[in-house]
């Protein structure tokens, strides 16, 4: 009779860990993503737009380039190297290219692509459909737009960091830009790791990562500390470069900073990689 009696509490307080677990993982991701948040400021007739998706499933990208020549090239149409945007959690791709578009006026192609859920891509938001989008757009790149993998460079902004950071360390590319990058999301906010699970472990994954990396934090962070980006620094390999930005805070980091200042940081990076250490 114990014998039984154990075994249906054991049963009960699994399945309540089970439940538990579920329900956890859900609340992250209501936590983390905020697709509802998205003005929607684009359509399939968007200038740039592409549907890069596979199997029936719309993967929604955004690929901004050059014009140049009459008709261009397709080395000049395609961009002399390419930007790979991972947006933020309240942001789309359009929405997050407003700084960055400017590069393709330089001769850059600037692309970008919106999670599960978020604009005209299909499914809802979670990790793993982050990592598959992002992948997916950078096997688009390299095999319909022929990028070599050096030429392509990763930049994340704030949740983008964690597949920016994922993509960097598991495919070849030229190089690594953060933003407002933490060490992963739920420390964000617990500062230490309190959830069994621990989506975009960054701090896991940054030592994986054999490019160039650039990262840029304000010191007035009041989303991601910046004692987090520089925490993540130190355990990245070299060639890196911390910038600072006084006072720059999260969701003004590039006007904190001057819009002209940022492009220039970017094309520099992007053009000449690391040319010293800045910390």
């Amino acid at each position: 009779m114990m014998k039984k009696l154990l075994k249906s509490l054991l049963r009960i307080v699994i399945l309540v860990v089970v439940l538990a677990f579920v329900i956890g993982i859900a609340g992250i991701n209501m936590l983390m993503f905020h697709p509802g948040m998205v003005k929607g400021d684009y359509d399939a007739t968007t200038p740039g737009y592409v549907d890069i998706g596979t199997n029936g499933v719309k993967i929604a990208a955004v690929v901004l380039g050059p014009e140049c020549g009459d008709p261009p090239s397709q080395e000049l149409r395609r961009g002399k190297k390419a930007i790979l945007r991972c947006h933020g959690n309240a942001e789309d791709m359009m929405g997050t290219l407003w700084a960055l578009g400017g590069l393709a006026s330089q001769g850059f192609t600037v692309a970008s692509v919106d999670y599960p859920g978020y604009g005209l891509s299909d499914g809802s938001p979670d990790e793993k459909g982050c990592y598959r989008n992002v992948h997916r757009l950078y096997d688009w790149l390299v095999e319909t737009r022929g990028f070599k993998p050096e030429d392509i460079i990763v930049d994340g902004f704030s949740i983008g960091t964690g597949p920016a950071t994922e993509l960097a360390s598991t495919k070849p590319v030229g190089g690594l830009i953060l933003e407002a990058a933490f060490l992963s999301a739920p420390r964000a906010v617990t500062r230490v790791r309190l959830l069994p699970i621990d989506p975009f472990p960054n701090l896991n994954r940054i030592a994986d990562v054999k490019c160039p990396l650039l990262m840029i934090h304000g010191t007035a962070d009041r989303v991601v500390p910046f004692s987090q980006g520089k925490a993540l620094y130190e355990l990245a390999k070299e060639p890196k470069r911390f910038e600072s930005i006084e006072g720059g805070d999260h969701n003004t980091l590039v006007k904190d900073m001057g819009l002209g200042t940022y492009l220039k940081l970017i094309s520099d990076f992007m053009e000449n990689g690391i040319k010293e250490d800045k910390q």
